[in-house]
């Protein structure tokens, strides 16, 4: 189809198609919580503000800052009886740049329910296909968090140090990760795989290669057996070369666990897709199910070196006052048919960028071949 369609308009249009073939249904919220949700659980949040109000009965309540609490809150999902949906929703953060809140367009897919293997390599194949419906130029990078956690049990460090510790990992801070060795006193073995960690990132055959090698344990090996056979099928299915591992990924401890990811497109200034498994947030909630799904930043796709059309419309049509409409009718549907978008008019308006000119006389294009660039 050729409409002039918004990056994130044609993403989301697309996107609902692929999810449904795969039996993913449409779930609607409402656009209010009790605020209560997002304060108990405020490390789920990307960032700490939320937007609040009183309602008329007295309830504090909260503009969404995120979907996937709402989805946990609500599901009826089990371990007996699996829930498979997708949305399409506004959230409500703050925008870092002028401290003010921003609306946000927001797409996602969740998986609840009875979660095995398939049902991870499903939802990351579909976070892969997601990004190549946007671009084909695009970057999945995928992590089985526990395989730094496994280690990082092993040092026994308190809470305060293992929490350093983990942060600087995941921001590759290298002079962070220094500073805890010293402080607890690591001895060199521990301290060598410590310092690695951060670039444990790569094509995934020699990133996983390079990790066992590092393995200092039976839960560390294991966890990159797991990453490694769905690596192996994304390799199969074709999708190496979009595909990296970084180990140094690790979401909240207390909300997610196991295989991690997040994409990128070329061009785009941040991560537009993230996700993963996340069943110690249903247990939080009380649900017993398991969970793994993602989201996309439709805002981030409308950002960056995405050319705008250079068209309003691929053809304007121009008909007589006289014409029967029958023939109007039908020569717009035929250019439609062909994948055009059409505007029908009397007089060409002003300012109107089109691609082609047609002239209709009597049901039938006049100086059909002559096509006039604007």
């Amino acid at each position: 189809m050729k409409y002039n369609l918004k990056p994130d308009e044609r993403a989301t249009l697309e996107l609902r198609g692929l999810y449904e073939k795969y039996g993913y249904k449409k779930y609607k919220i409402s656009k209010f919580e009790e605020y209560s949700l997002y304060a108990t659980n405020r490390d789920f949040l990307i960032g700490d503000k939320v937007l609040t109000f009183t309602d008329l009965d007295g309830r504090l309540l909260a503009m969404k800052p995120d979907v996937t609490l709402s989805v946990i809150n609500n599901t009826r999902a089990t371990r007996e009886k699996s829930e498979k949906l997708y949305y399409i929703e506004n959230v409500y953060r703050e925008n870092r740049e002028n401290h003010c809140f921003k609306e946000i367009n927001q797409m996602g897919l969740e998986y609840m329910g009875k979660i095995d293997k398939y049902s991870v390599l499903e939802v990351i194949t579909l976070a892969a296909k997601s990004l190549k419906t946007i671009d084909f130029d695009y970057l999945l990078e995928i992590s089985h968090m526990h395989y730094t956690i496994d280690f990082l049990k092993e040092l026994k460090l308190d809470e305060g140090m293992y929490m350093e510790l983990l942060n600087s990992i995941r921001q590759k801070n290298v002079t962070g990760i220094e500073q805890v060795i010293l402080k607890a006193g690591l001895d060199e073995r521990h301290s060598d795989v410590l310092r690695k960690i951060p670039f444990l990132y790569g094509e995934m055959g020699k990133t996983i290669k390079k990790a066992k090698a590092m393995a200092l344990n039976d839960s560390m090996l294991n966890d990159l057996d797991e990453l490694q056979e769905y690596c192996s099928v994304l390799k199969s299915l074709g999708y190496a070369k979009n595909i990296q591992i970084d180990l140094s990924m690790v979401n909240d401890i207390d909300y997610y666990n196991g295989i991690v990811f997040r994409g990128y497109i070329r061009d785009l200034p941040g991560c537009v897709l993230a996700g993963g498994q996340y069943d110690k947030a249903m247990a939080i909630f009380g649900k017993d199910a398991g969970a793994v799904g993602f989201a996309i930043y439709l805002d981030e796709l409308t950002k960056g070196k995405i050319p705008a059309s250079q068209y309003d419309v691929d053809v304007l049509l121009i008909y007589h006052e006289d014409e029967e409409l029958t023939n109007v009718i039908k020569s717009v549907r035929n250019l439609q048919k062909e994948g055009f978008s059409v505007r029908a008019e009397t007089a060409e308006p002003p300012c109107l960028r089109y691609r082609y000119r047609y002239e209709l006389k009597e049901g039938k294009f006049v100086d059909a071949a002559e096509m006039q660039t604007r």
